[in-house]
Parts: C-alpha cells; structure tokens; sequence
C-alpha cells in the first residue's frame, strides 16, 4: 500500500496530510519552529566552510578535503547536532502522534514506502530522511522517499530485463574535479551493465557535444540508468542546469524531449552525482521519469565518490535504488562520520508514487531462460501456428503453394534439367475418342483398343510397359483379344507388362483372373492406391514378393531389364515372375538398380501416419515441369499408318512407357472413387509457360504415376521437413533474434529491415536447397513464428 505525508508549511505554521488506501485521510497543522530555519542555516553554512573546495556546484579550486581545523569540524557536528534535535523534537509534537502512529502500525508486519512531498522548497531541503518515524510506536521500517508537488505524466511501464542493464554515464565539467573515482566505481559493475561514457574532451566543439549527448540519450536501444557527475545548480525557471563543459550549461528543460524518447525506451532511473539538485529531480519525476537520485546540497568530489561506491556495491548485490541510497548514506554516517561529518544528510531518492524501485536484475539460468519464453499473447500465437502446422489440410494447402513457388524460381533461375526424360505417356485422351468409335463408352476401357496400343508399342520395340487401368471388369469378347496380344508382345520380344491393381486387405487386386489376359509366371500387376501427391513406396524389404507398389515396380523393373539377363518374361515359365525378379534384385551388385530397391517407407514416416502426418515422405515433385519428367504422346497416334519419329525414338529409349487415361470427362473430376483431380498450381503453371498442348485444368492420375516413376528411376527423392520441426527450430531462433540480433540496430526501420532480410534470406536458402539439396523446408510458418517474437521486440520502441 502507498502512503503519502503533503508537508506545505503557510507562514508560521505547516499542513500536514496523510493519505493512503481507498481514500483514507489524515490532517493536521503544526506550528512551524523559527528556529529550525536558523538551524537549518547555521548548519548549511557550516557544512560549506567545511567542504568548500571541490564542490560540485560552481567552478571551485582544486583540491581534496583538507586536514580542517577542529574549530570547522566541531562547528559542523555541533551544528548538525542541533539541527537535529530541533527537527525532531518538532516532528514529536503531539498533533503528529496520529500520523505516527498511523504509519508505525502499518508498518509492523511488513515494511511500507512512505512518499513526502514538501513545499516550498525551503522546506524541501530539511534532512526529512532522518525522521524515524516508526521508533516511537514499535513499528518495522519505513522507507521514506520523496515525490514532487506536480506530477502530469505517468510513469512509463518498465521495459522487459535485457540480457544487461544499460547505463549511460554522462561526465560533465571536469574543472576543479577528478572523475576517476566515478570511473573506477562504474567499471566496477561492468560484469552486470553495460556502461557507456560520454562527455567533454578538451578542444571539443561544445554545440557539437551537446547534441551528441542529447542524442546518446535519445538512443533506440534504450537504457535502464543515466547517470550524471559534475557540476550542477537549481533553477526554477529551466528545472535545473547541468554543466557539460566549462562555461557550457544544459538546461533540464532542454533535455525534456530526449528524456521523453529515453523513457520510451526503457530508462527508469537517474542518478546526479552533483550539486543541489532538488530542482532537478522534481522536474525529472514531473516530466515522468518514475525515480531519480540526487543530492540536495552541494556535495564534495571525495564524497561523491564515496557515496557512489556504496550505492553501486549495493545495487550489484540485487538491492533496489531505495535500499542501496539508504545503505550508502548508513555507511557515510557510521564509517566515514570522523572523514565526510554530515554527508549522509544530503542524497535523496525522489520516485513516483506508482513506480517500482529498480534493481539490477542478476541473469541466473532461471531468468535467462524466461528471456526465450514467450508471453501470454506470443503464446497464444505460437500454439495457433503448432496447430496449423500439423493440419492435414493446412499442410497440403501449403504444400501445393510451396511447390508453385518453387516452379517459379526454378523457371525464373533456369535451373531446369535438359536430360530427354525416361517415362513415356501414352494418353487415351479426347482426342484419342473423337478419332476411335471403341471410346465411345470409355468405362470399362475397351480391351480391343487397349490391345493395338500394346502392339503398337512392341513394335516400336517398348520393354517395359504399365498399363493404368484396372480390368476386373470381364468383358468375354474382348478379352481373348488382348489375352493374344499380350502372349505375342512376351513371345516377340520379351516386354515386361505390368498392370495396375487395387489393394484391398493384403491383397491385390488386378486383372480379372477369369479374362486369362495374363499369368503370374510371365507378367505382373502391382497396386495404385497411395496418398495423393506422394512417393509410393513398400513397407517392408520382403512386401514386394506378395503386394507392391504399381510405379515402384516399374521403376524397379526398367532398372532390371538394363543391368540383367534374367528373369526375363517367358511364356514356358513356371515360376511366378516377380518372385524371380525380386529374387534377382537381392543378388544384384549394379548400384543403379539397388537404388531403387533399397528404397522403404522411412520408420519416422510409419510412426507419423498414426498422427495423420506424413514426416519426411518424399513428394511428387511438381515444380518439375512435365515435360522433363516425361514425354507425351496422345494414344491416336500411334494407332496411325506414320509415327512420328520423335515419338518413334522416344518409346524405344524410354525406360518406362505408361498407358492411362488423360483428361476425359468421364473420368469423374472431384468425384470420390475418380482418377482426375484439379492440376496442382505448380502443373498449371508450367502448362501456361510451356504453352503445352494439354491445357486441362486437372491431373490425370496416370500423369502422377509418371511423375512417380521418373522420381524413382532419377533417385528425385525431394523430402518435405515437417513445418512443425521448423516451427519448433524458429521457435529457438526467434527469441536469440530478439534477444541478440535486435537490439544492437538503433531504430525500428533497421530492426524491421533486418526481420525481412532474414525472411527472404531463408526464402531463398529454402527456394535452393530443394533442389541442391532435395529438402524441400517450409517457409511461411517458421517465418510467422520468428516474426512473433520479433515484433513485440521492435514496437516496444
């Protein structure tokens, strides 16, 4: 609870009134003594005499506290003694006794803050400090500080601890003083602030040095002390004067608008280790400042020096400004009575009635780490930006956005591959069923069709064919028909013919078996099923013998047929082909192929999925363009009397040639069970800039699969980094940023600057590294959560 004691003494006689809690009040008038200004008096001029040279008032002589006569030393301790008893047996007077009283029992349990204002300002400069207020009653402590008549501006609310406090050491006129002592006592506390010393060298333009004060006061990183020594001196009309050079004053009032920005920026406390300073502190606490430390006498160099030793050695053991004032002015009266007689009589420590003295605070690891934790509202933030992180959808959104992103700097860097791609696709497309009467109906696919194109291929001399439709549907007169075309296309020349499947249970589901179009001994059917958009791959080394990966296989396969001889499909087999193979794929020594046979569903992907998350799967590559990843060839054509050689030459190179369906409506767009989807923005894209033929608005299901399969034969393994991994990573960079990056730049445009430039910084490293690297690391959610602890940095400016 605050208390406030108003003193305003009216001619002979002084108001007194006590005011605390919910509007509790206490009044009285008490006689003021004639004699206690003569007292007052009598010691002010003794206290002079004694310490006359080197006062930090006035241009003085040099010189240190001289051997004084005894007759100045007794004159003085004499004359305190009398000041003393005066003021106190004044301020016993009965009609106080409820004010005392008052105060001793609040304060029994607990210490309490007592604020005194007084006015005029003869009556300011009696030792009100000294009042033991307490004694009488059997009350506890009482911290007794001051407050000024007229304060219009709240305190600013204290900044947040930076790693260390920050104190601005202002050394003024030097004339007839030594700062060294000053010097050596704040260097003392280097290891808990950081101290910066400014002040007059000799030959130094005296316009040019108060503007760098002003300046250095004004400055964007703010501090928690300013300290000043020197000369200084009251003045009603300008607050106050500090002296900065010889014969070179500044004004308080001048400093009004700097100590305003100084304020904004975190300054909470102001020690002037000078002269007479009463105006100065009541001005400093008016124009908002929350505590100020001055002295309200002149003051000897020797014991400034002194005083501030103290004052700092206790401030370095955490006590606060209050406690640390009253332990230095103990020390000058117990210690140093016989050295600096009245000393103690002279600092003051004025403080808003609202404010909270300050202390240094020490950075144990406890503190340290509440630097790197968040507030409530950044909370709040951050556990929004964790959530969305882990949202599927969320998470596809993004991650079509990113690889649209990354299309657009592969296209704008050039950064594009030129190698003739390894996946060739045959697409039954509109085109194909405007030129055909067997598309009319194109589900199920017409099998007598299906049968040309599979001729056609082999006599274009294709090794390795998939075919992207599932025939579980029987179609008795058609199906003898390609039955035979797939025995000639094996007995020709050995092609490899893999067919899509469905896996449902354990098992696969493919080709009607009653259809005989083909034998396990000499073909093969693999399923499509996989989560959209990513790389299929098996689970276990052993899953392919029983069920596997429809693109894997292929890739797996093309691989196969260009290092080995065998297993080659037979039609006098009897073994089942893909046992064989995958048999063979083990012995393999041919680094190409074991490549691709080595590839699993990683164990931290497995353990995602039962979150719904998919860490580390790698994707479908879209800021490819598809016309690296494979060469298009629409079915129509190859069912004409002429080819085109460009197209000849592709079938017989490529590795894999894909048969599906591209586009038609019938493919059911949106639909559950459809094999169309809308194109991915990175697919729409690099269609507007390739100017490509196909200019639908979806994506084929037989088009990923070829994306797939060219994946898989590249080694075009591109692994998303979970965003939340990342998050968590900014969210240890972002508080560094704004613990040890922000602060050394001097304004908020720079520290603004400076978050921007890391964004892009990282957009760019993310940009390349999915292609130098194949990490493919999310941007926009990590660079949200270093934004959320930047900002609040910046705009507490």
């Amino acid at each position: 609870m605050t208390y406030q004691l108003s003193i305003q003494k009216i001619q002979d006689v002084c108001l007194f009134e006590l005011t605390w809690g919910r509007g509790q009040r206490l009044r009285t008038q008490v006689p003021y003594p004639a004699q206690l200004d003569t007292c007052y008096q009598r010691w002010q001029r003794a206290y002079v005499n004694f310490y006359k040279r080197a006062l930090r008032g006035r241009v003085g002589v040099v010189g240190q506290v001289r051997s004084a006569s005894p007759d100045l030393h007794s004159q003085l301790v004499q004359a305190e003694a009398r000041l003393l008893s005066e003021f106190h047996r004044w301020l016993r007077q009965g009609d106080l006794t409820d004010i005392r009283k008052t105060l001793s029992i609040a304060a029994r349990d607990t210490s309490i803050d007592l604020f005194l204002n007084c006015a005029p300002l003869e009556t300011a400069r009696l030792p009100w400090e000294t009042w033991e207020i307490a004694s009488e009653f059997g009350g506890g402590q009482i911290r007794i500080a001051r407050s000024p008549n007229n304060i219009r501006i709240a305190p600013q609310a204290p900044a947040s601890q930076r790693r260390k406090a920050r104190v601005l050491v202002i050394l003024g006129d030097e004339t007839g003083l030594n700062f060294a002592g000053d010097r050596q006592a704040l260097k003392s506390l280097q290891t808990l602030v950081d101290i910066t010393f400014i002040g007059w060298t000799p030959g130094q333009d005296t316009v040019a040095l108060k503007q760098a004060i002003c300046q250095a006061i004004a400055d964007p990183l703010g501090w928690d002390i300013l300290f000043f020594a020197g000369h200084s001196n009251e003045a009603d009309t300008v607050a106050g004067h500090i002296y900065v050079a010889p014969q070179t004053a500044l004004a308080i009032r001048e400093l009004h608008p700097y100590l305003q920005t100084a304020q904004k920026h975190g300054l909470q406390f102001a020690l002037f280790n000078s002269c007479s300073g009463l105006t100065i502190a009541d001005a400093l606490i008016e124009m908002g400042l929350s505590q100020v430390a001055i002295m309200r006498e002149p003051i000897h160099n020797q014991v400034a020096q002194s005083f501030l030793l103290q004052f700092l050695q206790s401030l370095a053991t955490q006590a606060d400004v209050q406690d640390a004032l009253q332990a230095a002015c103990r020390y000058l009266k117990l210690d140093q009575h016989l050295t600096y007689p009245s000393a103690y009589l002279v600092p003051s420590l004025f403080r808003h009635p609202d404010s909270v003295p300050f202390q240094i605070q020490t950075q144990d690891w406890r503190q340290a780490l509440k630097q790197w934790l968040p507030g409530p509202k950044q909370a709040v933030a951050l556990g929004a930006v964790a959530l969305l992180s882990v949202l599927p959808s969320v998470r596809e959104t993004l991650l079509s956005g990113r690889l649209l992103t990354q299309a657009l700097y592969r296209n704008l860097t050039g950064q594009i591959s030129a190698t003739p791609p390894e996946v060739v696709l045959v697409q039954i497309d509109d085109a194909s069923r405007r030129e055909s009467p067997d598309l009319v109906d194109i589900s199920p696919i017409h099998l007598g069709y299906l049968a040309r194109l599979v001729e056609s291929l082999t006599q274009l001399q294709a090794q390795v064919i998939g075919i992207d439709y599932l025939l579980d549907f029987p179609q008795p007169e058609l199906a003898p028909i390609l039955a035979e075309t797939v025995r000639e296309t094996i007995e020709a020349n050995g092609a490899w013919l893999i067919f899509s499947a469905v896996l449902e249970g354990e098992q696969e589901t493919g080709v009607n078996p009653e259809s005989n179009i083909i034998d396990r001994a000499w073909a093969m059917q693999a399923y499509t099923n996989a989560p959209q958009w990513y790389l299929v791959l098996p689970w276990e080394p052993e899953a392919c013998q029983e069920v596997c990966p429809f693109p894997y296989l292929l890739a797996l396969t093309a691989r196969h047929h260009q290092t080995a001889t065998t297993p080659q499909p037979n039609l006098n087999r009897s073994r089942p082909l893909r046992s064989d193979l995958m048999a063979a794929v083990t012995l393999s020594s041919d680094t190409a192929l074991q490549a691709v046979a080595e590839r699993r569903i990683a164990p931290i992907t497995a353990f995602s999925i039962r979150f719904r998350q998919r860490w580390l799967r790698p994707i479908l590559d879209f800021s490819l363009p598809p016309n690296q990843v494979f060469y298009r060839v629409s079915a129509h054509e190859l069912l004409t009397d002429t080819i085109d050689p460009e197209t000849a030459a592709a079938i017989a190179n490529a590795s894999v040639v894909l048969i599906g369906g591209v586009g038609y409506v019938e493919g059911g767009v949106y639909a559950p069970s459809s094999d169309i989807y809308p194109a991915p923005p990175a697919v729409a894209y690099w269609r507007r800039q390739r100017s490509n033929r196909n200019s639908e608005r979806t994506l084929a299901g037989v088009e990923a699969i070829a994306y797939n399969v060219h994946h898989q034969l590249q080694s075009h393994l591109v692994f998303p980094v979970p965003a939340l991994w990342l998050v968590g990573l900014a969210s240890v960079i972002g508080p560094a940023l704004a613990i040890y990056g922000l602060p050394p730049l001097k304004t908020r445009r720079h520290k603004l600057l400076l978050l921007a430039v890391i964004t892009t910084g990282y957009g760019w490293i993310s940009l390349q590294a999915a292609i130098s690297a194949n990490l493919l690391l999310p941007w926009l959610l990590p660079s949200v959560t270093v934004w959320i602890y930047g900002l609040p940095r910046i705009w507490r400016l």
